[in-house]
């Protein structure tokens, strides 16, 4: 993406000292291709569908003004089947792509997949839960907002209160913070997801990188027409991006309106994707170098470059143990470095801790330990390079890395 024409406009209006750490920034992000989305909310509509006795009610997530009913005040019109899957005249983003999905997974299932139902059709069809959809949470606010307004209906709470119906959330991505609020919520609606979502705060680096991304966001921040939202909204600092679009939680260089001064070009215009950077967007979300990230993790200058030897763990078990040995506790930060989905990471830290590698507050263990060591053990980039500033280096053996 740095290298398309727009990246390069883009990366062109920092000044130099700065050019590095945007380019950092870029790189950070986990970009979801338009088939990966489908994909992963398609399975999970089915898999959560499959657990329900009955037939589900499934909602794309919109925005709700406060005290809305939406079943009350819905735009179905007279004896109308279905509510309105959007807003009437809004901007279709997430909220059309999602309409799209759950049209058509209730075309092919039309019994047990309600698309948007009215009450009337939710009593007739017995309804045993509702599924609310997006593709992301960052604040919480919209989808707490939203399952207010479903909430606000008597009959929904006479059936919950009856354990007729219970709720379920369900979204591609979300921040610790949001997914939390979305649970707090009366109903306390289930939260599924497809993956943590990374946010630079989370990131596996050394505070010194992440306090030069933060300044680097807060400063050009202060160009762009969302001023106010320079660390994204509610100071989320997502570093997630759907070809789609591109969150408003994400630091405001990347997608803030070009303001009528012209003072900052961003990278998603008005939080869209060019064509030319979608081509950036890859099928599945991949694993990041664990040894650079282990890298950034240590003090600046102390190591150039870390190298691992192979493990019966696996990439994925050796990058856990590396990121808990660095203070990493994040579910996000591992995500972010194996690719692995939630339901993947959480496979992990199970594995590892009947291992006995790691214990349940998530730390390091004496075996984990141990194991961390041996994957690094007789690693030339971090036992034999000599001190900086020494004149003659004699290596001890040649060729490469063992295990390699």
């Amino acid at each position: 993406m740095a290298n398309s024409e727009l990246g390069r406009q883009w990366l062109a209006q920092f000044e130099p000292a700065d050019v590095e750490t945007a380019k950092r920034l870029l790189s950070a992000l986990t970009l979801v291709s338009h088939n990966a989305f489908e994909r992963a909310i398609t399975a999970q509509i089915v898999a959560e569908a499959e657990k329900v006795d009955g037939s589900v009610a499934l909602y794309a997530t919109r925005e709700c003004d406060d005290e809305l009913d939406l079943f009350k005040f819905a735009k179905g019109g007279e004896g109308a089947k279905a509510l309105d899957a959007v807003d009437r005249g809004a901007d279709l983003g997430s909220e059309a792509r999602v309409a799209a999905i759950i049209r058509n997974l209730a075309k092919v299932n039309s019994d047990k997949l309600l698309n948007h139902p009215t009450l009337e059709v939710m009593r007739e069809k017995r309804c045993r839960s509702i599924f609310v959809i997006d593709d992301y949470i960052g604040s919480g606010k919209r989808t707490a907002d939203f399952l207010s307004a479903i909430w606000r209906s008597s009959a929904i709470k006479s059936w919950h209160s009856l354990k007729w119906i219970d709720f379920v959330s369900i979204a591609y991505s979300a921040t610790a913070r949001g997914g939390a609020r979305v649970c707090r919520q009366r109903m306390h609606p289930r939260l599924v997801l497809e993956r943590d979502c990374p946010t630079y705060p989370e990131m596996p680096w050394r505070a010194e990188i992440k306090d030069e991304v933060q300044s680097l966001c807060w400063r050009y921040g202060a160009r762009t027409s969302r001023r106010s939202m320079r660390l994204g909204f509610d100071k989320v600092m997502a570093a997630l991006v759907f070809e789609h679009g591109c969150p408003n939680n994400a630091p405001a260089i990347l997608w803030a309106p070009t303001p009528v001064n012209k003072k900052w070009m961003p990278l998603f215009p008005d939080r869209s994707v060019v064509p030319d950077h979608a081509s950036a967007f890859p099928p599945d979300i991949l694993a990041r170098d664990t040894a650079g990230l282990l890298v950034d993790l240590k003090p600046a200058g102390s190591v150039d470059e870390v190298k691992l030897r192979a493990s019966p763990l696996g990439d994925g078990g050796i990058a856990l143990l590396a990121l808990l040995g660095q203070g990493v506790r994040t579910r996000s930060a591992l995500a972010f470095t194996t690719g692995y989905t939630a339901l993947e990471c959480t496979r992990l830290l199970d594995q590892c801790t009947q291992r006995g590698y790691i214990s349940a507050n998530l730390r390091l263990t004496a075996a984990g330990r141990a194991e961390l060591a041996e994957a690094l053990k007789g690693d030339p980039a971090v036992s034999r390079v000599p001190e900086r500033g020494d004149d003659c280096y004699y290596p001890r053996q040649l060729g490469g890395p063992h295990g390699g």
